[in-house]
């Protein structure tokens, strides 16, 4: 019974990366469009999104410790296969499905990272950008203000 939370858990949790990635591709077009307002759709966007995975990552973790703690794993070894052996409901299609499901999981991370990385990328040169071109206007004597408000 907890093995179908746990994989309902773990869907829930590869659908909201999945959108977390598709609003971090808006994000990136946005920067790279300069349309603030879609910048700042996606920001809220991504908040609300991080908050559903927190919770759902929360479930996860929950379900884990209490079949650790239950006797039908007295092993306190978090093996896939001992997990399914401890459920009597569970057979081999939901072993698969499950080891589906977390190495779809990591690839999304990994998607994810690299995407954040080259928003980042993005973020950091536009910054030296901007205070390149506030030096050149204001002057070089004006850097302890252009210092403060980028």
């Amino acid at each position: 019974m907890k093995i179908f939370k746990l994989l309902e858990i773990m869907r829930n949790q590869l659908n909201k990366l999945q959108e977390m990635y598709e609003v971090l591709q808006k994000m990136q077009t946005a920067m790279v469009e300069s349309d603030y307002e879609n910048f700042e759709k996606a920001i809220e966007l991504q908040e609300r999104i991080l908050a559903e995975i927190r919770n759902l990552e929360k479930a996860r973790i929950d379900i884990l410790k209490d079949l650790l703690q239950s006797d039908i794993l007295p092993e306190k070894n978090l093996l896939v296969q001992k997990l399914f052996e401890a459920e009597p409901e569970a057979d081999i299609t939901l072993q698969e499905e499950y080891l589906n499901i977390r190495n779809s999981l990591v690839e999304v991370v990994d998607e994810i990272e690299n995407l954040n990385f080259q928003n980042k990328y993005l973020i950091d040169h536009s910054r030296k950008f901007i205070k390149g071109l506030v030096t050149n206007l204001y002057g070089v004597k004006n850097q302890k203000l252009l210092d403060r408000k980028v």
